[in-house]
């Protein structure tokens, strides 16, 4: 065994170079390509016998016929062989053999190099097979027969030249029979090969696997999920249609093609999972550009703004909340957020609509815009010195003494902001009061937790005493109630006591998209989109009841519900709007 030894090492040093490269070694493909190799070899073959290594060392070939199943994974048969020696009765005899082997393989590149197809391959061998002694020459044998049984297993380095072509070194080591040899002392037989290969690669199939499928990693980020569902979808692409001519199937899988098609399989994952999340897009900040007429939402849930291209006429009037969105396609960005790559916008009140394209749309300042509540409010103005209407003049010196009206309690903090023609209150909690004062799971009822019931008092006080004025009687306001959950999932029911009566069909605008809600005492709570609505119920029968100045008004009502796609008591909350049609000052 001590040749064995001095031979392992030195082939092991041979190859470190090469293994401490492979971690820098790129995947120069989208994934791996499943492909059938031949391979032709020549090199050395050495028995573990005493003798001379440079007496007993003998030339050796092999061929073998393989294939690449998985990028960890391959199978092969061969045939290896040609001559070897012995010290036989104080000489060296020589005999001539081959052997007959099926061998597996496992490619241990992924430990080294991340991808699927890297150029440089380290794989173990392990077979099992025959030795048939074609010539034994004058060595005798206590049996007569020509076979032996050959265990083996080996290291192997594997360079890919070109797609077609590989170049390899591989050390193998071989168990057979005692008799092999001639030497026979009991014990098996052992013999070394360190052989050099070319490999023509042919098939090569497109086949995109998963990483994370074939360790059987569940994906859990959005990212990871979309490239688990890319390549599913990638593998039946990329397969060669029945009837598709060989040109017409290169054409069509070129690595461009395959680009552009991973593309649009991505982003159709990444709509569905918007989607299936609820993402909506309004419910951000609006900011308008003047001069470029470029009106930038900045949508809920994190998403990146997108940008709308509007004429100075349409925004001096346009209410954000009366946008509908179709059409929208989605992606997701290296943070794993959802983003819009493409949208229409729809303003429902006077039909125009406005399309946003991510590829065209790009913002080079953003030292040109104002919220567009004041954009709006300074072309109030400008319509009021034009005119010199008093009555204007009055109703903007109100909108801009009223503007804003905080109130800062010890955990929760409260904003009632007047904009054109809107008055919106809502409120947040500091974060680590956010568990105690905010809705708990489950709990729907505005006046049974802090912040929401600061809010509700906030709202009493303002408007009996700062926003008085804005509630004429016989005047038109529609107040808009909003409720929120989180993405916490109810499982089986919630129980409903019936507070606020039973609830059916109920129109309500869920994460931008018009529905209908129904909730009743016997049927319970089952989701958090009928959860938001009671909330936004809750405070609805609170305004009624407490502001007494809506009974002499003309009052519309509805309702917008909200789910995030993240958890947490901070997603939970209520806010409320008033839009005055036809108030005057």
């Amino acid at each position: 065994m001590k040749h064995f030894r001095n031979l392992t090492l030195a082939v092991a040093l041979c190859m470190t170079p090469f293994v401490v490269n492979a971690q820098n070694t790129p995947d120069d493909s989208n994934g791996f390509r499943s492909f059938t190799f031949v391979q032709a070899q020549g090199g050395l073959h050495l028995p573990f016998t005493p003798g001379s290594r440079s007496d007993l060392m003998k030339p050796n070939f092999g061929f073998n016929i393989g294939h690449w199943f998985a990028p960890v994974i391959g199978a092969r048969i061969g045939a290896e062989g040609f001559q070897s020696t012995v010290f036989y009765k104080d000489a060296y005899e020589g005999f001539k053999y081959l052997n007959f082997d099926i061998d597996g393989m496992i490619n241990l590149s992924p430990l080294f190099v991340q991808g699927n197809n890297p150029k440089l391959n380290l794989y173990l061998i392990g077979g099992v097979g025959l030795n048939y002694l074609t010539d034994k020459g004058p060595i005798t044998r206590s049996t007569k027969s020509d076979f032996a049984h050959n265990l083996r297993v080996g290291l192997g380095l594997e360079y890919r030249i070109a797609k077609p072509l590989s170049l390899s070194l591989e050390y193998r080591m071989n168990n057979t029979t005692d008799y092999f040899n001639g030497r026979e002392n009991s014990a098996d037989d052992w013999f070394s090969s360190l052989l050099v290969g070319l490999s023509f690669n042919f098939g090569y199939s497109k086949k995109v696997w998963d990483d994370g499928r074939l360790v059987m990693k569940e994906p859990t980020t959005l990212n990871e999920k979309k490239e688990f569902a890319v390549n599913e979808r990638m593998n039946t692409w990329v397969k060669r249609m029945k009837g598709e001519s060989k040109a017409d199937y290169l054409a069509r899988t070129s690595d461009e093609a395959i680009e552009t098609q991973r593309l649009a399989f991505g982003r159709e994952f990444a709509t569905a999972a918007a989607m299936a999340s609820s993402q909506t897009i309004v419910g951000g900040n609006a900011r308008y550009n003047e001069g470029t007429q470029a009106l930038v939402i900045d949508p809920s849930d994190n998403m990146p703004s997108i940008i709308l291209s509007v004429p100075k006429a349409d925004a001096e009037n346009l209410d954000v909340s009366n946008l509908r969105f179709e059409n929208t396609k989605y992606d997701i960005t290296a943070d794993n957020q959802f983003e819009v790559i493409y949208t229409e916008a729809i303003n429902v009140k006077t039909g125009e609509r406005y399309i946003y394209n991510k590829t065209d749309a790009k913002i080079e300042d953003e030292s040109g815009f104002m919220s567009l509540a004041d954009y709006q409010l300074k072309q109030q103005q400008g319509q009021i010195m034009a005119t010199g209407a008093t009555a204007l003049t009055a109703q903007t010196n109100a909108a801009q003494e009223m503007k804003e009206k905080k109130y800062h309690l010890k955990n929760t903090d409260i904003s009632a902001v007047y904009a054109g023609n809107t008055l919106s209150f809502k409120y947040t909690v500091k974060d680590e009061f956010s568990v105690n004062d905010d809705f708990a799971a489950g709990q729907y009822d505005a006046e049974a937790n802090a912040g929401s019931k600061a809010m509700l008092s906030a709202i009493s006080k303002s408007v009996s005493e700062d926003f008085a004025k804005y509630f004429e009687a016989g005047k038109t306001v529609e107040i808009r109630y909003r409720g929120t959950a989180d993405a916490k999932p109810i499982n089986g029911r919630i129980a409903y006591n019936g507070k606020y009566g039973d609830i059916k069909d109920q129109p309500v605008t869920v994460n931008g998209k018009e529905g209908k809600l129904s909730i009743t005492k016997a049927d319970g709570i089952t989701s958090n989109e009928q959860l938001s609505l009671l909330r936004a119920v809750s405070v609805q029968k609170y305004i009624r009841k407490n502001i007494n100045a809506l009974n002499d008004m003309k009052v519309k009502e509805s309702f917008n519900v909200e789910v995030s796609p993240a958890e947490g008591s901070q997603y939970r909350r209520v806010a409320v709007d008033f839009i005055f049609q036809d108030a005057t000052f």
